[in-house]
């Protein structure tokens, strides 16, 4: 509560500052080490995050690496059991002969690499977080000094007015007192702590610099120690099957080289190609054929013949039943004509035409007797939202003046009927039956 207070004091002198108002202290020497602090603060900052970075890096390649050796294991070994690659294809044989070998040395890698990175966190980082929770102690005795000048500044700027003014008051004279004492004692705490500042703060960056000096070289040296086990490792697992002398460009130039032409060979293949559905394959052939029906029947594998036969059946009378389409003469029964036909079927052959017969007749007039549809229920009415039902309660006796007055008692639970927005006008209610009319100031709402 005691630094908010001393914050509200010093908003005035502070606004005064930056628009000119009023006169602000200045230290160079002061400037100068405070400009060098903050360039060290940003520094420790980004050594700590490039440690973190660092880490992780190192981390990403050896999951990266080990992940890398386990697809090409997880990919060449059910095919070498299977198909004998190695026997097809003996170019190929010492990258399938390695593949485990491969995997075992990026785990061993990450295995050996961990301690090192361990180190790392202990050696370099945990220090590094030291000097970074000193340096925020710094900058609050920092923050401090300023709030000491601004007090500095603001009783300077104060007691320099009032003993510019010609004419004082008692009131003045008493101020003046006050000032006096309060621009003392804000010098002596603001000398105090920025000549302490001054004097501390140029040992402190030649200290820090010889802390940060040997961590620089820890760092170095472990990193080195990391490419050299990198280094090692690889190029042991290298020795006897791999040149590890080979420019990157005839590495590009042997890659060419070994590929032939088998990528052109997969891309050829009728699994990589999208596989077309049986029935747009169809409709493709339909399209092509003109859509006669016999190049359908043709297309299915299947004869006219066949087509026509299976569309004629025999009844349990042994009567053949007609094609669909056509009237059965002698009876009522009607089947109703198929379908339109597809697009594709546009020039198949058309029914027999229509001849009228007694079955014809008796059919329609059969469909002239049939009954219309009843016609739909009535749509329900939808439900009324009534408005809540309001009651008074009467707080006197009320007797009927003239025709059209609700008489009511003191008690009585009056139900209204009609209300305005004052009390002091006449509402209409019910009570027992009876409805009329009675004033609003003799009840009160329930």
């Amino acid at each position: 509560m005691k630094g908010f207070t001393k914050a509200i004091k010093r908003t005035p002198h502070m606004v005064t500052t930056r628009v000119g108002m009023s006169k602000k202290s200045a230290d160079a020497e002061f400037d100068d080490y405070q400009r060098k602090f903050a360039i060290m603060e940003d520094t420790v900052e980004k050594l700590l995050k490039d440690c973190k970075k660092f880490n992780e890096a190192v981390i990403n390649l050896f999951t990266a690496g080990q992940g890398f050796a386990g697809h090409f294991t997880q990919i060449f070994h059910p095919i070498v059991g299977e198909y004998d690659l190695i026997g097809k294809h003996p170019e190929a044989g010492d990258t399938i002969r390695n593949v485990d070998s491969y995997q075992n040395v990026f785990e061993e890698l990450r295995a050996n690499i961990s301690p090192e990175l361990e180190l790392i966190e202990s050696r370099i980082v945990m220090p590094v977080k030291e000097l970074q929770t000193i340096l925020k102690q710094i900058r609050k005795n920092i923050t401090k000094r300023e709030h000491k000048l601004v007090d500095y500044d603001r009783f300077n700027n104060s007691l320099t007015k009032l003993r510019d003014k010609k004419e004082k008051s008692l009131s003045d004279e008493k101020n003046l007192f006050k000032l006096e004492q309060d621009f003392e004692v804000a010098t002596n705490e603001y000398e105090y702590i920025n000549n302490a500042m001054k004097q501390d703060l140029p040992r402190f960056m030649v200290l820090s610099s010889q802390f940060i000096d040997p961590l620089y070289n820890s760092f170095y040296y472990m990193q080195l120690n990391i490419f050299y086990m990198l280094m090692e490792k690889l190029n042991g697992f290298a020795e006897g099957k791999y040149d590890v002398h080979v420019p990157t460009t005839q590495i590009s130039q042997d890659y060419e080289d070994k590929r032939t032409d088998a990528w052109e060979r997969i891309e050829n293949m009728g699994i990589t190609k999208r596989i077309v559905s049986t029935a747009k394959m169809l409709q493709t052939q339909r399209q092509v054929s003109g859509g006669s029906g016999g190049s359908y029947g043709a297309s299915l594998g299947r004869s006219n013949t066949a087509l026509s036969a299976s569309t004629v059946s025999t009844n349990s009378s042994g009567r053949s039943i007609p094609p669909m389409g056509r009237s059965v003469s002698g009876s009522s029964f009607v089947k109703k004509a198929p379908p339109p036909p597809p697009s594709s079927f546009g020039a198949a052959a058309a029914p027999p035409p229509y001849t009228a017969s007694s079955g014809g007749a008796a059919a329609a007039a059969a469909a002239a007797t049939k009954r219309a549809p009843p016609p739909p229920p009535p749509l329900k009415p939808k439900p009324r939202i009534e408005a809540p039902v309001q009651y008074v309660v009467a707080l006197y006796d009320f007797a009927a003046q003239a025709d059209g007055d609700l008489e009511f008692n003191t008690g009585d639970r009056i139900e209204v009927v009609k209300r305005t927005e004052s009390s002091e006008d006449w509402w209409t209610g019910r009570l027992n039956g009876r409805e009329g009319v009675f004033p609003g100031n003799y009840v009160q709402d329930t």
